[in-house]
C-alpha cells in the first residue's frame, strides 16, 4: 500500500475548514473518515489514493466560483 504525506497548505486547510471531527461531518466535506483526519492532523502518512482525492477536493473548493 503507497502512502504519502500530504503538503503542509492542504494540512492547514482540512484542519481550519474541519466541519466537525466525526465521519458524518467529514465524509460529505472530505471524503475522509474521522481516522484518516487525525492522521492528517498529526501530519502523519495516509494512503496515496486518499491524499490525492483530498487534494483535488481541497483544489476545487479554493477555485473562484464563477
Amino acid at each position: 500500500m503507497s502512502m504519502c504525506t500530504l503538503p503542509g497548505e492542504i494540512i492547514a486547510h482540512v484542519v481550519a475548514h474541519c466541519p466537525g471531527r466525526t465521519d458524518e461531518a467529514l465524509q460529505p466535506r472530505f471524503g475522509i473518515s474521522y481516522n484518516t483526519w487525525r492522521k492528517i492532523a498529526a501530519g502523519k502518512p495516509i494512503r496515496a489514493t486518499v491524499a490525492a482525492r483530498l487534494i483535488e477536493r481541497v483544489k476545487a473548493e479554493a477555485q473562484p466560483q464563477a
